[in-house]
């Protein structure tokens, strides 16, 4: 069920974006707006970002095969770090325009429409944001997170594009291609964060203390585990990989004691965010 929500929001923020586009490139053909370019360009980004997200959700999906033994939990997270590089290169692009812009002294063309394709980019990303914020709180998907951040992020660009048109429309013209230069900034934020979360993922980072403590007490609470220690855990693309001892009565037999391990790797292979866990049984 996750991963059919997450595929409808991706493929839904793939068209919208795909329409703001064309209408904010069409806007900056014709009125020569600097924000509408740098607007436009965010949503090309919103574009590409739904587009390999939803491939990510696809094959994160997938079931683990002979190729991939532990399933394709990597997919989400090279999607995001791609989506971090086009970031950086859309960011670039856009400040360079507007530079462009501020030393050239081109006339820009101001029209009602072009503040109405600004609202109407800014309340498809408010419903996006609302509805991945609800989605990610229930599966925890890094690409729905990627999403409510994208989405958040352009809720604020797209406020600031359009005080920057009334702002022009009261005689500031020059202000248009100024406010360009912190939309670029937020597109580069907004890739840095990605990259950074993503890589962690990528890098087989371990999980924080207090969540390597809670893997701890879930071993112990199984029936007949005495204790649980030495438990080492990384990330595997978005799910853990768990191994970890644990102590058993000496009097129990060979089959008791390997049960008890297994219950031990089921109950940890439960949690939403444990992809594999192996079990070395100590009997004492």
């Amino acid at each position: 069920m996750g991963n059919t929500r997450g595929r409808t929001l991706t493929l839904i923020s793939l068209v919208g974006s795909a329409l703001l586009m064309v209408g904010l490139f069409s806007a900056w053909w014709v009125f020569g707006s600097q924000l509408a370019l740098a607007q436009g360009a965010d949503s090309f980004m919103d574009v590409f970002t739904a587009a390999v997200l939803t491939w990510a959700v696809m094959v994160a999906a997938q079931r683990p095969d002979e190729e991939h033994p532990f399933g394709h939990a990597r997919a989400e997270p090279i999607g995001g770090l791609v989506v971090a590089v086009v970031a950086g290169v859309l960011a670039i692009e856009v400040a360079r325009s507007a530079v462009e812009a501020l030393l050239d002294h081109k006339p820009v063309t101001l029209d009602w429409l072009l503040v109405a394709v600004f609202c109407a980019k800014a309340l498809f990303k408010v419903l996006m944001l609302a509805f991945a914020r609800a989605a990610h709180k229930r599966s925890g998907s890094p690409a729905l997170k990627a999403l409510a951040v994208d989405a958040r992020n352009d809720v604020l660009v797209s406020v600031l594009a359009i005080a920057g048109f009334f702002a022009a429309k009261l005689g500031a013209t020059k202000l248009d291609a100024w406010l360009a230069l912190p939309v670029a900034g937020w597109i580069a934020w907004a890739g840095i964060e990605l990259a950074r979360d993503n890589i962690r993922y990528l890098m087989g980072e371990a999980p924080p203390p207090e969540r390597q403590e809670e893997l701890r007490e879930i071993a112990r609470a199984v029936p007949g585990v005495k204790e649980a220690h030495d438990l080492r855990a990384h990330f595997l693309g978005t799910e853990l990989q768990v191994h970890l001892h644990v102590v058993v009565p000496a009097d129990l037999s060979v089959q008791q004691a390997h049960d008890i391990g297994e219950a031990v790797r089921v109950r940890l292979e439960s949690e939403p965010d444990v992809g594999h866990c192996s079990v070395h049984i100590d009997i004492r």
